[in-house]
Formats: structure tokens, sequence, C-alpha cells
């Protein structure tokens, strides 16, 4: 009888702490002012609306229902459904957390308008925005530096998602203009205050690329498959060669392009210790891939990066890229980053041709 008694209490006891850790759902609702917006897109950061699974919420009579329930506050962009069709398009940030979240949208022409109510983050933002635009009325010569400069000292004092949001934005899209000393420390600080967030591994990455990936550093090495399963290890394919990665994808014209025009190079070098690797960067499937190379054989070793499993794009410094090309040396040294197809004949005439 005790036995069953403790066997009980520990029962509900479970329930309960499980109650109380288990956030309770939350609704983004709201309206649309244009009947042509017939849904609306949540774009969480460094996704791709091609490819990636987003959230999609449908409009009916001019309304839109969502229930979202995340551990840790979450950052999106909203776009409108024609961005799916479009290709891009204007797009506002939004922050979900613990809370109910209403809105009102507006054609893009008019995304200004668009009214948000409900959670901290939301209004953090907001007075962000607000202050920015203040400044921007008041300064005639107001350059996209300023605001850059002004999202800064934001992250600097805050360890919000919001500020996390700036930061990572800034990292993938504006990371000509980074001072990484400093983007470490704020790293440090939104990390650990953030903690077990995912965008911490996110940053991490991003951060390891724009300090490792320079000429003279070693290459990062990984492993990937190539179009029968088969893993393949960089460091063991280029061993003691001169070696081309290029990495790639059967949507990025310009990779392409660039990636036909090392086919004669290989050929002239490839008795001479010169490794190309080529890695196609795809999502989903390999069907696409499969299909090219029917009407397109390429030299090399022949590799594939499905969904970003590997994080290899992020950890070269080229997320949200089509791809890059990374020559490296005998002794394992990047020796030029994104060179044309005459700079790579210069390197490897030098380093191959006796």
């Amino acid at each position: 009888m005790k036995y069953l008694f403790k066997v009980n209490l520990i029962g509900c006891l479970i329930i309960l702490f499980s109650a109380c850790n288990h956030s309770s759902p939350n609704y983004l609702t709201g309206k649309v002012t244009d009947p042509q917006i017939q849904s609306l897109l949540l774009l969480g950061i460094n996704q791709d609306m091609r490819f990636d699974s987003i959230i999609e919420i449908p409009v009916k009579n001019g309304k839109f229902h969502y229930q979202f329930e995340f551990d840790q506050p979450m950052a999106f962009d909203l776009m409108l459904g024609s961005a799916k069709e479009n290709g891009g398009g204007r797009f506002m940030p939004l922050f979900l957390q613990d809370s109910d979240v209403e809105l009102t949208v507006h054609p893009e022409e008019d995304f200004k308008k668009n009214k948000v109510q409900g959670g901290k983050l939301n209004e953090e933002y907001k007075s962000f925005q607000n202050y920015i635009d203040s400044i921007s009325s008041k300064k005639h010569d107001f350059k996209f530096e300023d605001e850059l400069a002004l999202g800064d000292s934001h992250i600097r004092i805050n360890s919000s998602i919001v500020s996390y949001y700036l930061f990572l934005s800034n990292l993938i899209y504006f990371p000509e203009f980074v001072d990484l000393r400093k983007a470490k420390v704020y790293y440090k600080d939104l990390s650990e205050s953030n903690k077990m967030h995912p965008y911490n591994e996110l940053a991490k990455n991003l951060l390891e690329a724009m300090e490792n990936v320079k000429i003279g550093n070693e290459y990062i090495d990984f492993s990937a498959p190539d179009m029968n399963g088969d893993e393949f290890k960089l460091s063991t394919e280029i061993e003691g060669k001169v070696a081309l990665l290029n990495l790639w994808a059967t949507w990025c014209g310009p990779c392409i392009k660039k990636s036909r025009e090392v086919v004669p190079i290989y050929e002239k070098y490839k008795d001479q210790d010169f490794a190309l690797i080529n890695v196609a960067g795809e999502f989903r499937d390999t069907q696409r891939l499969e299909k090219f190379f029917e009407n397109e054989k390429w030299p090399g070793i022949n590799l594939v990066e499905l969904d970003r499993q590997n994080n290899i794009w992020q950890k070269y410094g080229v997320d949200g890229a089509g791809g890059g090309m990374f020559l490296i040396d005998q002794t394992g040294k990047l020796i030029a980053i994104n060179p044309s197809s005459e700079e790579i004949n210069i390197e490897l005439e030098k380093r191959l041709i006796k």
C-alpha cells in the first residue's frame, strides 16, 4: 500500500513538473488589408524559401490564425505568400515567444504601416526601429553604415533575441562590415544569455569561418558522400596535392559557369598532383543533380551536401550563397579564395610545372 502511494505520488510529481516546464501554446492572429494577400510566410534565420521547410499561414476572408509553441524565443522574417512565386520580396522582423501576437499586415508597398501587438521582443524591436527612424529623419546624409552602427550599439547593451537577430543578420549578409574582435565579444554575451539556443551553433560556425577562412590559414576538413553514398574525407583526397575545392549548386548559374571553366584546367594538371573536389549543395533530394550529370560530366571527385547536413557552406563562410572556390597548396594552406580561372592557372604553373 505504501509502495502504491509512493508510485502515485511520484507520478503526480512528474506530471506536475512536466506541466510547469512545458510551454503552453500561443497564437499569432490578425488581419490583412488587401484581399489579394492569400498567405503569409515566416522565414527563420538563414532559411531559404526555395528549399527549406518554412511556415506558411493561410489567410481566409482577410484573417489568419496560427498556433505556435517554442521552447525558446524565435526570430522570423514575415513575408507575403506571393514572395515564393516572385523569388523574394519585402519582409518585416517578427519575434515569437511565450505570448500571443496580433498583426495587421498591409501590401508590400505599405509594409512600414504593419502593426504588431504582443510580446516584449516585438516591443523592443519597435523601439529600436523607431530610434533609427528618428535619427535618419534628422540626418540628411544618413547611410547604411550608420544604421549598422546603431544596430551594433543595440547588440552591445542587450543580449536579447532581438540583438541575436541583428547580430546573425550582420554575420550572414554583411560580413564585410563586421569587426571580428567585437563580434567575438558579442557572441560570448549572447550565447551565455541564451543558453541551449539553436542560434549559438549557427553563430559559432559563422564566426569560425570569418576567422579561419583566410589566405595563409589551413583549410577546414570535412566528410561528404558521393552520389552512391560513399563517404569521402577532404584531407584524405588532397593530402600532398594542390587542390581546388569547388562548392557549387545546380540552381546557381554563376557557380556552374565558373565550374565549367575549371574543366580544361583540371585536364591540363590532373597528372601533376592536382586534385579537384566538387561539392554540390542540394536540397531535399539529388534528382536535380542526377539529371544535370546526365547531360554534363565533371572531372575530379563529385560529392553532395544535402540539406546542409555537414554545414560545409557555413564552415567556409559562403552560407546564403550558391558556393565558392578555394585553392589549397600541398601543405594544406589556403592560397586563393574565389580565384578566377586565370588566377588558378597562374598558381598551378608556379607550383606544379617543373
